[in-house]
């Protein structure tokens, strides 16, 4: 952080809450009084989200300018340049020059030592712990989307990174958008002020049909370990499997209603229509011919190793149990949440029925857009958020019920959060462009580590 950032307030008082910004932000797209000045964007991962997350964050805030961009590959650094820069609306804004584009396994270390102040951040959430701490150290704002580690070790990285942010007046803005929606912040206010009664359980579900498959080559050249990233939705140490990735924003709103994660964890799941599926292992083994000189024997560990399935229970600290439904399948799904008090129940959105009925009729606004204007306004005006420490303990809630389902354990929140040895991203300085880093498939009875 330099000292004219200082000045302009980039960095200053203790976060306050998510919520509390969402409600006093405005819709529009103003400039804090007295702290006008550009604040300089890196994006550091440059997939479909992570190109979405640019534009939400050039929309926030007209003084917003991009000027560096980071990837695994260095075909979507150049593609993501090419195309923002074609954007007439954000014509003056795209100042990306040759030497602040970055690629390969160590492209967050590098794009955390450009002149940026807010890195917005969307690779694959394994190495998300990591790339976090370097922008922290480097003295950079972070918006990261969800989850923020796939192990519990990532999870304890992420809370150190979210302390020093403290120490360091830095903001940490997550994309759990839902915590910025204005009908839920309202909701909430009243679930926590009692108007439901003692809340006594729920259900949330994200279970659905399936997700994209690559069965191409990223690159011609690209190792094994590269693919592996290229698809890394499929590997339990890149994506933390569906409930991490999707199921997550269902249960940090359980976690919300509670005001805290659970204190025991319980789950049952299994893998079948993945393992059937003729689309994607059609797809494996084209990759398998293609890393094995054409042979498909083996072709299994490139189908990867996540579950369709798992089902889960959370008991919160008041004894209340949410049960948790998260998957893919060919049919179709759900995807809400419901809570249930001692009077009356709400579909954790917008409404509570029961004894004291009410519903939000204030104005709607998108969460995807009002996280990132929330953020800007939060370090315009010196009081940054940071929602580092809630989105590790939802993130390790969900973590936690996939260990639970693997495993067929029960344990509690205190065992998983401070005696857990799960580890299963390698260090940085043992990635690199090579072999791939296959596990067996869970069997519902693995080891608890």
């Amino acid at each position: 952080m330099t000292a004219s950032d200082k000045k302009k307030g980039i960095s200053g008082k203790k976060a306050t809450t998510a919520g509390a910004a969402a409600l006093a932000g405005s819709i529009s797209h103003v400039v804090h009084a007295g702290l006008s000045g550009k604040i300089k964007v890196g994006l550091l991962g440059c997939g479909g989200r992570g190109n979405g997350a640019i534009r939400q964050n050039l929309n926030a805030d007209p003084a917003v300018e991009v000027i560096a961009l980071a990837d695994l590959f260095e075909s979507q650094v150049r593609r993501t340049r090419d195309r923002l820069m074609q954007e007439e609306k954000y014509k003056g804004r795209i100042n990306i020059d040759d030497d602040h584009l970055f690629w390969g396994l160590d492209c967050h270390e590098k794009l955390a030592q450009c002149e940026a102040d807010l890195l917005c951040m969307a690779t694959a959430p394994a190495f998300r712990g990591r790339q976090m701490m370097a922008a922290i150290k480097a003295g950079k704002h972070i918006f990261t989307e969800k989850p923020v580690a796939t192990d519990v070790a990532g999870c304890r990285e992420v809370m150190a990174a979210s302390k020093l942010a403290e120490e360091k007046g830095l903001a940490i803005v997550c994309g759990t958008q839902r915590r910025h929606e204005f009908n839920r912040v309202e909701l909430m206010k009243r679930i926590h002020d009692g108007q439901m009664g003692e809340l006594v359980g729920g259900q949330c579900y994200w279970y659905g049909g399936g997700i994209w498959y690559r069965g191409n080559i990223p690159y011609e050249g690209a190792s094994e370990l590269e693919w592996q990233c290229y698809n890394w939705y499929h590997f339990n140490w890149l994506s933390g499997d569906q409930i991490c990735e999707q199921h997550i924003h269902n249960i940090d709103i359980m976690n919300w209603c509670f005001n805290g994660p659970p204190v025991k964890f319980m789950a049952v799941g299994g893998r079948a229509w993945r393992s059937y599926n003729e689309d994607q292992i059609n797809g494996a083994k084209q990759v398998c011919r293609h890393y094995n000189n054409g042979s498909e024997t083996g072709w299994e560990k490139y189908n990867g190793d996540i579950w369709d399935h798992i089902f889960a229970e959370f008991e919160y600290a008041n004894g209340a149990r949410c049960l948790s439904f998260s998957g893919h399948s060919p049919g179709k799904g759900r995807g809400d949440e419901k809570l249930v008090g001692t009077k009356g129940t709400s579909n954790c959105n917008d409404r509570i029925e029961g004894e004291n009925a009410w519903r939000y009729d204030g104005p709607r606004v998108n969460g995807m857009d009002q996280e990132h204007i929330d953020l800007i306004q939060s370090i315009r005006k010196g009081e940054p958020l940071n929602e580092g420490q809630r989105i590790a303990e939802s993130t390790l809630t969900a973590i936690g019920a996939r260990i639970a389902a693997f495993t067929g354990r029960t344990f509690s929140w205190k065992w998983l959060r401070n005696s857990s040895k799960q580890s299963l991203v390698p260090a940085q300085e043992d990635l690199k462009a090579g072999p791939g880093i296959f596990h067996e498939i869970a069997t519902g009875c693995d080891p608890l580590v």
